[in-house]
């Protein structure tokens, strides 16, 4: 069974369910009613466009957005300078109702951005140092983004970090083993001692590492890339009693045939936990409406009222 936070616990008999404590159910694999929903990226086109009188509110919007939605989890991004504030405002309070998971980027991504993809992927054969400093940093980082987090009402962090592609590993699997898994175990260590669930966010293959993201401590992996060959049903039979899984249709690439098909199969084999349903790529305004109202009926019900 997935590991959860150290001290998130929400009672089974709660008759009146919180989109939080949906997704608490599906993370530790009780029987649910219906699966919860939930979006890591929420675009601000998407916000802008869909809620223009709180442009520039964040917040405002989200609470806006995931009701308008139906979503229980709600994915808030803790890179820039704006988020730090609000973190430090303590203004993500007003969103707690929601599974908040707030991702930050990793040491890969913080690697790559900072050197360019060229210089990262080398240095991770000629240059260990480059890798060894930003992992460092972000450690730090990550302790203070941990404390104010649980302080908003987070429920998670979520790592993003980029680390395959559609053929798999950027690197080879050594390293990975020897030099990125020990900071994603000591980031994992570093969340879950201010109780939040530790999510991690990668696109591409990413099955020769499963088993290893999972001992190392982190919960739920996002997305499943079907672009990258990635099934639900094979992964959940391979790997569903170590760690669950969040985002697996690809509304933007699949046809509405399909992507109601996932739906209808996620919701009768899901049940029992384990699944957060959602987008592989977020919320954008590339998604045309008639599929965004098959992933989310609350929204078809928002357009009527409009």
């Amino acid at each position: 069974m997935p590991k959860h936070g150290a001290t998130l616990h929400i009672a089974e008999s709660s008759k009146v369910q919180r989109p939080v404590e949906a997704v608490i159910n599906a993370l530790n694999h009780r029987h649910m009613d219906f699966l919860p929903r939930g979006e890591l990226f929420i675009g601000s086109d998407f916000l802008d466009h869909y809620f223009p009188g709180q442009k520039g509110e964040l917040i405002k919007q989200l609470q806006q957005a995931a009701p308008s939605l139906g979503l229980s989890l709600v994915g808030v991004e803790l890179n820039s300078e704006k988020s730090r504030l609000l973190l430090s405002d303590n203004s993500y309070k007003e969103l707690q109702e929601y599974f908040i998971a707030g991702y930050v980027n990793g040491p890969i991504s913080r690697l790559i951005e900072k050197h360019g993809f060229k210089k990262a992927m080398l240095s991770t054969r000629n240059d260990p140092s480059l890798f060894s400093g930003i992992s460092t940093e972000l450690t730090k980082e990550m302790e203070n983004t941990a404390r104010l987090a649980r302080a908003n009402g987070f429920s998670a962090i979520v790592l993003a970090d980029d680390i395959a592609g559609k053929n798999g590993l950027l690197f080879s699997s050594r390293y990975f083993i020897d030099t990125v898994l020990p900071v994603y175990r000591q980031i994992a260590g570093v969340i879950k001692a201010e109780g939040l669930y530790a999510f991690i966010h990668s696109d591409g293959d990413m099955r020769k590492v499963i088993d290893l993201i999972a001992e190392a401590g982190y919960d739920c992996l996002h997305p499943v890339d079907a672009q990258a060959g990635l099934d639900l049903p094979a992964l959940q039979k391979e790997f569903g009693e170590k760690i669950n899984f969040m985002g697996h249709l690809d509304i933007l690439g699949w046809d509405e045939t399909r992507i109601s098909s996932e739906i209808k199969l996620a919701e009768e084999n899901s049940l029992n936990g384990g699944l957060i349903l959602g987008s592989t790529g977020g919320l954008s305004m590339g998604i045309s409406e008639d599929k965004l109202c098959l992933l989310y009926p609350r929204w078809k019900e928002r357009e009527h009222q409009r």
